[in-house]
């Protein structure tokens, strides 16, 4: 009798932890995800003011050309081996249990293993740079040729800047903070703009300026998080003496999968803009690129309302606080629904809004506007999917079936491609059905997780 009221009184101390959690839990999730759906508002609109300024400085081929050139510097951060994604899940674990100690030590080695990295990757481009022909590369003018050098010279050095310190996006998002992040896009947004309507005036046309914009202000803005980050979390020291080895295996084991979603990732859907470029010319990136933006409005919507529960999601794994994730879910059904009204309302208004943003200087189909339509809706269903299977570190089987995915897709790219006549549409096409298979496997395996069913490859 006696061992019976224990294990009730203890099993109800452990209930009442929980929903205390999940309360605060609860807060933290709406205060960010309000935090980052005004700051996308904002964003947003500075990036529709952005595009057409962009495109008025430059023309329709230049300006294809560093949306291109940028999607191929974005391959730089996979460079990383995942560590950014398995440092944000590992340091969410360290803090759910209150472990500074470990957190220092998984965020110093951190540091440590991307500097060294950044080091080694800035004297191999150097060696390599003079023997790269980026206007063959690139499909571009033969004229551009000094240009592009120049360009690639300061922006690769950029961006492996940004490399080491682009993790402190992670950092707050394993804090639970990851409005923070979303603050910091929206000033680089805006700095962009300040410093492009600024040179617009100086020089005229130039894709280098523009490339050394949209360059140095993310750099300048993550110096500024990342004192930030230090400066609100005392608890948190750079120093030697918390680098260990044994700590980057730890953030590697979970990193290296992200690392090869992250590639597949890049494969379907960044290394578009390098193969529409390629099959067809820089000038064929704008539609597909400005379409993109357009219905990734409501991708962003709703990545920015459901962002915080990454972080949400590895703490009430950790505390086996299933049934919290379960209500989640629900909730969720309601947004994703919004989100794709929204989709379909805005594939007959696409086209207008396309001939405003580019001033008239490109054409749009509507078979490329709903194929892009059909793909964002499917993103949103499934990115929940992913954030919880992400957060509770089973990413094994999502990077193996992504990474499948992209071979294939470059196999009928590349290979069919070249015997049959492909276009722009054809390569969305296959993109599409692609991430269709890998959408539908990480919701069997988040089923299967919530159900305890999960064995084998399926509860990795």
């Amino acid at each position: 009798m006696l061992r019976n009221d224990l294990r009730k009184f203890v099993f109800h101390q452990f209930n009442a932890i929980k929903g205390k959690t999940g309360n605060k839990r609860n807060n933290r999730i709406k205060q960010n995800a309000l935090v980052s759906l005004i700051t996308m508002v904002f964003s947003n609109i500075t990036a529709f003011i952005l595009m057409p300024v962009v495109i008025g400085y430059l023309d329709v081929t230049k300006y294809g050309l560093w949306l291109t050139i940028n999607s191929v510097l974005a391959w730089v951060f996979l460079l990383d081996m995942g560590l950014s994604g398995g440092l944000r899940t590992r340091l969410a674990e360290a803090m759910a249990t209150n472990d500074t100690e470990q957190a220092n030590i998984l965020i110093n080695t951190s540091y440590a293993f991307l500097a060294l990295l950044m080091l080694a990757l800035v004297v191999i481009y150097y060696a390599v740079s003079p023997l790269i022909n980026w206007v063959g590369l690139f499909n571009a003018p033969p004229d551009m040729n000094a240009e592009l050098n120049s360009l690639m010279m300061v922006v690769v050095i950029f961006f492996l800047a940004r490399f080491v310190l682009q993790i402190v996006n992670g950092m707050f998002t394993a804090m639970q903070r990851n409005s923070v992040s979303n603050i910091m896009n929206f000033i680089v947004q805006l700095l962009s703009l300040i410093g492009i309507l600024v040179f617009a005036r100086l020089i005229q046309g130039s894709l280098f300026w523009i490339g050394f914009i949209y360059s140095l202000s993310p750099l300048i803005v993550l110096l500024v998080g990342t004192f930030i980050f230090f400066y609100s979390y005392k608890q948190f020291k750079l120093s030697f003496r918390y680098v260990k080895k044994s700590a980057l295996k730890k953030v590697l084991s979970i990193g290296v999968f992200e690392f090869l979603d992250q590639i597949a990732f890049i494969v379907l859907m960044s290394a578009t803009n390098f193969i529409i470029a390629n099959i067809s010319s820089p000038a064929e990136v704008v539609p597909y690129h400005v379409t993109m933006r357009i219905f990734g409005l409501f991708l962003t919507v709703f990545t920015m309302a459901t962002n915080p529960l990454t972080p949400a999601f590895t703490e009430a794994y950790t505390l086996r606080d299933l049934g919290w994730i379960k209500k989640i879910f629900n909730k969720t059904n309601k947004l994703v629904i919004l989100c794709t009204i929204g989709v379909i309302l805005m594939i007959p208004l696409s086209k207008p809004i396309f001939g405003y943003l580019v001033k008239g200087k490109s054409e749009l189909s509507y078979l490329l506007v709903s194929i892009i339509a059909i793909k964002t809706m499917i993103r949103i269903y499934s990115s929940v999917f992913t954030k919880f299977l992400t957060g509770c570190g089973k990413v094994r089987l999502i990077a193996i079936s992504s990474m499948v995915n992209a071979l294939i897709y470059l196999g009928i790219v590349i290979g069919l491609g070249s015997m049959v006549d492909f276009g722009v549409n054809e390569v969305l096409v296959v993109q599409l059905l692609l991430g269709l298979i890998t959408a539908s496997i990480a919701i069997a395996q988040t089923k299967k997780v919530l159900a305890n069913k999960a064995f084998g490859l399926w509860s990795r």
